[in-house]
């Protein structure tokens, strides 16, 4: 077995370990209705997770509208993608929608969601290194959270997913800054300190490790599966691919008008959403082909 089937299959195991456990991104939405849905796509509602509220963004209605108007008929592809979230919006406003995931607890929860609503889906398991089951020109849109900081190389599912997109097709890829994972880290060097986050490892990429006492670093120890990709990478390699990089913007939970105070801010364990209001976290790219 080689490195990269020995991470393939650590990551398929962690995500149905996830499943079992309920994280958050492995439940099915199942209570978006018609109002829900148009705020969503008007920026009345930066999203389905907490924290949420109305941005007030001229360009990223632009670009909710790009991606979520006119759908009828559309071929989506949610890649890396399952867990019955992201497959309900586009279902929903009327696309044929494909789920592509490593797990078949993830997409057992895009089923589910196909039932309760009573839409169709097709869902297949895969790698998403290797897209091979799907045609050239197939899709319309191919959609992808943040789920590419499983691979160790941004560029064999750009150019996967270049192939399979028609012309002028529409890639949203969403990856994490890699200026923050310093903040995620529990070591004697970065993470919380009482007061604030340090960041004090070097700024490399390549594999998340845990060495032997658990702390999560960039140096030594054992791979966990994920992988940080520099700026070079997550944006030259798609270029690269072909692709035409039509607009970047931070995690959306970023661009709400409510902002939370320097003093309210506290360690990660307690509350997630200090993550995002100490540093952007997440980063998304919409690209054409």
């Amino acid at each position: 077995m080689n490195d990269i089937e020995i991470i393939v299959n650590k990551n398929q195991q962690e995500w149905e370990n996830n499943v079992q456990s309920g994280d958050q991104y492995t439940i099915p939405w199942l209570n978006i209705d018609n109002e829900r849905l148009e705020k969503y796509v008007n920026c009345e509602l930066s999203g389905f997770h907490k924290p949420f509220g109305k941005i007030n963004n001229a360009i990223l209605k632009n670009i909710r509208k790009l991606l979520y108007t006119n759908l009828t008929g559309k071929r989506v592809l949610c890649l890396a993608s399952g867990g019955g979230q992201q497959s309900v919006i586009f279902s929903l406003l009327g696309a044929d929608v494909t789920v592509a995931d490593i797990s078949q607890g993830q997409l057992n929860g895009d089923i589910q969601a196909s039932n309760h609503y009573g839409y169709k889906i097709k869902t297949v398991i895969c790698n998403m290194l290797d897209l091979s089951i799907f045609s050239n020109d197939y899709f319309d849109i191919v959609f992808q959270p943040v789920s590419i900081c499983f691979v160790p190389d941004v560029f064999p599912v750009y150019k996967e997913v270049f192939r399979i997109l028609k012309k002028g097709g529409l890639y949203e890829v969403g990856h994490i800054n890699p200026s923050t994972y310093p903040v995620d880290f529990e070591n004697d060097i970065d993470g919380w300190d009482g007061i604030g986050y340090r960041i004090s490892s070097p700024y490399i990429g390549g594999a998340l490790r845990i060495d032997d006492k658990g702390n999560e670093n960039m140096n030594k120890g054992e791979m966990t599966g994920e992988f940080r990709h520099l700026f070079i990478d997550i944006f030259c390699k798609l270029t690269e691919s072909g692709f035409q990089i039509k607009y970047v913007w931070e995690d959306e939970r970023n661009l709400i008008t409510d902002t939370i105070k320097q003093e309210e801010i506290v360690p990660k364990k307690i509350s997630e959403r200090n993550v995002y209001s100490v540093m952007q976290r997440y980063i998304n790219i919409l690209s054409s082909k």
